[in-house]
């Protein structure tokens, strides 16, 4: 999809997932099978930390997907870039 030409871009990704038009985008987070949990940062003494949590709404949230990617390829493990969901009272998140 060439979300350049296409206005309506994001409601036809929306669609795609099988998501009801009530979803809200909540931003990007960074998944990582091997630790089966989504990219966290943590202030500890004045120092940032990394750790993975789960579910998803407690990941680290990227509002644009070139934030999302500088971070990924920032990273040394593999992780992978989700697009986060608030659907009613649940949070989903799915692979771009």
């Amino acid at each position: 999809m060439n979300v350049e030409t296409n206005p309506n871009w994001f409601s036809d990704f929306v669609e795609e997932l099988g998501l009801p038009s009530s979803a809200v985008f909540q931003g990007y987070v960074l998944y990582n099978d091997e630790q089966d949990g989504f990219l966290a940062f943590n202030q500890h003494g004045g120092e940032q930390r990394i750790h993975y949590v789960s579910p998803s709404a407690w990941g680290h949230r990227y509002p644009y997907i070139q934030l999302a990617s500088d971070a990924v390829h920032s990273l040394i493990e593999p992780t992978e870039i989700q697009a986060l969901f608030l659907i009613g009272k649940r949070f989903m998140a799915f692979p771009v």
